[in-house]
């Protein structure tokens, strides 16, 4: 993988031309931007539903393995199945909220089946069973991680600020993304092997995202629901 990445690396680097001039580097850090309640709301709902988002992709082959007892190269199938979904999730999660929706209107019910799906997971006892849900939830998961770069550059009008506050986002968030797996780990662990509490974890962890996103969805437009964003 490492070589992959490298090879990819080294044909960007002869290939890429910069299109426009580089402009003046404005500030690291806009404190200003986190006195805006949509700005604010988004990165906090955001924090919970990345908190949430990694946990089945590292834990799917050991549930798979330890839970419904299928053999190592099926729970490998089972992960490569989920990640696999996620092509069209990214795909037409994109295109409903580039034409249709908007960016945070498509965002909100993705986090909500995401979150719901985390409660169902829970009566997962079935090789069929548990292959339906990682067909699902690679689909929303994906939508979720692909929909959100679009959903913060979107509360942003000044787009002289979008690179910094979107960095500013994506770093109050690698928190989450940091400490969800391991958080769900220890509660397997505590568990003695079960997984209900880091699956309860993960689904209320996107349900208090989604309820965020909702209020950072209303401190901007309000609560008519035709407008797009």
């Amino acid at each position: 993988m490492g070589f992959v990445i490298l090879f990819n690396a080294v044909i960007v680097v002869f290939i890429a031309r910069v299109r426009l001039p580089p402009r003046k580097t404005g500030p690291l850090v806009e404190w200003s931007a986190f006195r805006e309640p949509s700005y604010t709301l988004f990165c906090i709902g955001m924090f919970f539903n990345l908190w949430a988002v990694y946990f089945a992709y590292f834990y799917i082959s050991t549930f798979a393995k330890t839970i419904i007892g299928v053999s190592a190269s099926e729970s490998l199938i089972l992960l490569l199945t989920m990640n696999a979904v996620g092509i069209p999730g990214r795909l037409v999660c994109g295109l409903t909220a580039d034409r249709l929706l908007g960016p945070i209107n498509t965002l909100i019910p993705v986090a909500f089946f995401a979150g719901l799906l985390f409660y169902c997971w829970a009566a997962v006892s079935s090789v069929g069973a548990l292959y339906t849900f990682c067909v699902i939830y690679g689909f929303f998961g994906a939508g979720i991680q692909s929909l959100f770069p679009a959903s913060c550059a979107s509360l942003t009008t000044d787009l002289k600020k979008m690179g910094v506050r979107t960095g500013m986002c994506f770093s109050f968030i690698s928190v989450a993304c940091l400490t969800g797996p391991p958080i769900a780990g220890a509660l397997i662990q505590h568990r003695n092997g079960n997984f209900l509490y880091a699956q309860v974890f993960g689904g209320s962890a996107f349900m208090g995202g989604t309820l965020t996103l909702v209020a950072a969805r209303v401190a901007k437009n309000g609560l008519s629901l035709k407008r797009r964003m």
